[in-house]
């Protein structure tokens, strides 16, 4: 199977080569179990009224909620838990799905379940309730011009919810002045460090590093922006082993020194 990232999808010449949609209502709680049998297709999971947890076959667990939208790969393995029903019209839309390059190579977005973010993007649910609803989604090229809608509403801008290293993002954000190794980062989440370096990449498209530099950058703009403290003070306050690599590590950034650009842009 090739992985092709949803910003490349749509950006690729692809199949779709079987698509089948499906509206199940949950009033307890429904156990579900792949370990052993790997998915022969790919998942889009649309919740309403319901939340489901989902164990991994190395024991970490990825969790969503009602209204989050849950992506998972064909070949994937996994046990799913549906629990916290809201009411009895507490339900899920499915669509499984299979796409595949000019070649026939099978495609996936991940090798790993994603859970997007999707409460500014109407149109998704509307489609899922349409792929369920309408006969016309259901003739072959309905259903196909339904899932380049999802796959394209999700390529723009959809957030990526961050859940499992939620909280070493949140650990960087509120320590910004840190350097905290993978092992410690990891710790946090309850995850080993080699998923945890995985994960990190899927969420953020970056590494720890590399993301923990773009906070300090970030700030450092604020202060130049808004702040009267000098550019030592700033490299001081940021972290930065010295105030040298500050400046270079800005003017990689902005294309302009920490003084050019507080001339430029001083509020």
């Amino acid at each position: 199977m090739k992985v092709v990232p949803l910003q490349s999808l749509t950006e690729t010449n692809f199949n779709a080569v079987y698509l089948n949609s499906l509206r199940q209502f949950w009033k307890t709680s429904k156990n579900f179990t792949c370990i052993g049998k790997p998915k022969k297709q790919n998942l889009f999971l649309l919740l309403n009224g319901c939340g489901i947890t989902y164990t991994l076959k190395n024991g970490n667990t990825v969790k969503a909620k009602s209204g989050d939208l849950v992506y998972t790969p064909e070949g994937s393995e996994y046990q799913a838990v549906l629990s916290d029903f809201q009411n009895e019209n507490s339900h899920t839309i499915g669509i499984n799905f299979l796409i595949t390059d000019e070649s026939g190579e099978s495609i996936v977005l991940s090798n790993d379940i994603l859970i997007f973010d999707i409460s500014d993007k109407n149109d998704i649910p509307m489609h899922f309730t349409s792929s369920v609803d309408n006969k016309r989604e259901k003739t072959y090229i309905g259903s196909r011009i339904l899932l380049f809608n999802v796959l394209q509403c999700l390529s723009e801008g959809t957030k990526i919810n961050t859940g499992i290293i939620a909280p070493a993002l949140r650990y960087l954000s509120e320590h910004i002045e840190e350097n905290p190794t993978i092992k410690c980062l990891a710790e946090k989440c309850n995850i080993s460090e080699v998923y945890f370096r995985k994960q990190f990449k899927i969420h953020t498209g970056t590494t720890p590093s590399k993301y923990r530099n773009k906070l300090r950058l970030d700030k450092a703009v604020v202060y130049l922006k808004y702040g009267d403290i000098s550019v030592q003070e700033i490299s001081d306050a940021l972290g930065y082993s010295t105030v040298s690599h500050f400046i270079k590590e800005f003017k990689g950034y902005s294309g302009v020194s920490p003084l050019k650009y507080r001339q430029m842009n001083k509020a």
